[in-house]
């Protein structure tokens, strides 16, 4: 499973949650239905380790979860993966030092995605990052997601939003 991480934005708060991945089990859900160029053709329910940058998915139900729904990105979604990178660490770092280092990535790329700082943005960012229990199956991977402001959902692709 992955763990996910709720992001709030308050007046004076600037939170960013995360989704971390719990242990896969042996059935998998495979991966979305989709084209030849790699996306989605319709919503479908995928393993989260399938999740690919640019993909729109709904929001999952819990912080831990196995599976997502993606969901082609001109349809109402409530996440779109915008940004992606493998932590390199030849043993696990923590939760803690894991949270950090999605946090400071996701954060750089989301204003290369949106075209303003998060901080300035009224959009949401959080992130999947990879559990004890998932770097132990060769998890390493951070996925940044992007969604409306205060969980609303979207239609379309929220890159070059600049708001």
């Amino acid at each position: 499973m992955l763990h996910l991480s709720q992001t709030i934005k308050a007046a004076a708060v600037l939170g960013v949650a995360s989704l971390a991945l719990a242990g896969c089990s042996l059935i998998s859900s495979g991966d979305a239905k989709r084209d030849e160029s790699g996306r989605p053709t319709e919503t479908s329910v995928a393993d989260a380790f399938k999740v690919k940058v640019g993909d729109c998915m709904a929001q999952p139900s819990s912080d831990e979860f196995q599976d997502v729904s993606i969901i082609p990105c001109e349809q109402s979604h409530d996440l779109e993966a915008f940004a992606a990178k493998n932590i390199v660490a030849d043993s696990y770092p923590g939760q803690s030092e894991v949270q950090a280092q999605s946090e400071e990535y996701c954060g750089a790329e989301f204003a290369t995605f949106v075209g303003i700082p998060y901080d300035e943005s009224t959009l949401d960012m959080t992130y999947f990052y990879p559990s004890s229990q998932t770097w132990k199956q060769k998890d390493r991977e951070i996925v940044c997601l992007i969604g409306g402001a205060s969980g609303a959902a979207v239609t379309g692709t929220l890159k070059g939003a600049a708001k």
